[in-house]
């Protein structure tokens, strides 16, 4: 699919500092309404801009340049208005790359038009938590605002283990939406998550 899609007129960029520490992080973090061809409503788009930096110190990489096994976990917290006041929808998903060269990267994520319009879902979340992890841990995470203070953080994930697994499916990966062929020159190769990455 080409990238025919009307960019809904709201735009939010959340103004992070430069979070890249290390040799892979995270500079940006976007949350944009657009609507598909295929759909009848809004999507909302969550764009994590990853960094990654030339690397000769670190063992695991088969070349310098190159990040293989990065798995980039977003989980959401979503302010929703009830009848009995207001109240949390929490989502979580993950995309396995197959290898980033140095340089930046978009990696997309989507909350489909039902939940969008269900819970009301303006062009931003109450809370997110970003993570990057390979396979011998994580490497790299922040956080909104809202869940800087380490109480928070633990409420926050918390109720991400509590509460979202009756999400789980929902917030989805770009190559999983109509917006697959979207961004044609910005998009990675993605792995099955469902293939074990061995380490020699």
């Amino acid at each position: 699919m080409s990238r025919q899609f009307s960019i809904f007129s709201f735009l939010l960029i959340l103004c992070l500092p430069f979070f890249v520490e290390g040799s892979v992080g995270v500079r940006d973090i976007e949350l944009d309404r657009l609507n598909g061809n295929s759909s009848s409503g809004d999507w909302l788009e969550c764009t994590i801009e990853v960094e990654v930096r030339r690397d000769s110190q670190d063992p695991t990489r088969k070349n310098p340049s190159y990040v293989d096994d990065l798995v980039v976990k977003l989980m959401l917290g979503v302010e929703v208005e009830s009848e009995s006041g207001k109240t949390f929808e929490f989502f979580r998903s993950e995309a396995a790359l197959v290898s980033l060269k140095e340089g930046r990267h978009y990696i997309r994520f989507y909350l489909p038009p039902e939940i969008v319009e269900r819970d009301r879902v303006r062009n931003e979340v109450h809370s997110f938590l970003v993570q990057l992890a390979r396979s011998g841990g994580p490497v790299f995470e922040t956080v909104s605002r809202q869940l800087e203070r380490p109480q928070v953080k633990d409420s926050f994930l918390k109720r991400i283990e509590e509460e979202s697994p009756q999400n789980d499916g929902i917030l989805l990966p770009q190559f999983k939406t109509p917006f697959s062929d979207a961004y044609s020159r910005e998009t990675p190769s993605y792995r099955d998550l469902d293939t074990p990455v061995l380490v020699p």
